[in-house]
């Protein structure tokens, strides 16, 4: 008698290696995921800032370049759209005395520590 399929044993077999795999990959496949978040995350502070002093450059008033719709707005665009936060949260504009009269910030409750010096003070 020839029979078609597979044993129980078998199936466990492969199931065993698959869950194997996926416990090797999963973890890697996740920290990746998190240092390119970390990275968007830098970089979008960083356009805004750049962004920021571009407009202090235009228009030497600090007050004109405060807030998201003036980086943003038609004619003079120093950013082509408004970054979103791969964290969750918003970015935005505070007042830094120390660096340049603004500066970007991050206001997100998800964000791991390494990036926790771009979070909001205030937060």
């Amino acid at each position: 008698m020839n029979k078609k399929g597979f044993t129980l044993t078998e199936i466990l077999i492969v199931m065993v290696v698959a869950g194997i795999l996926l416990a090797l990959i999963l973890p890697n496949t996740l920290k990746a995921i998190e240092r390119g978040n970390v990275t968007e995350h830098r970089n979008n502070i960083n356009s805004i800032k750049v962004a920021i002093l571009m407009c202090f450059n235009a228009t030497r008033d600090f007050t004109l370049c405060d807030s998201e719709a003036e980086l943003t707005a038609d004619g003079v665009k120093y950013l082509e759209s408004w970054p979103t936060n791969p964290f969750g949260g918003d970015y935005s504009i505070v007042d830094d005395a120390t660096v340049s009269g603004k500066t970007a910030c991050a206001s997100s409750t998800s964000a791991p520590d390494d990036v926790a010096a771009l979070e909001c003070a205030s937060e």
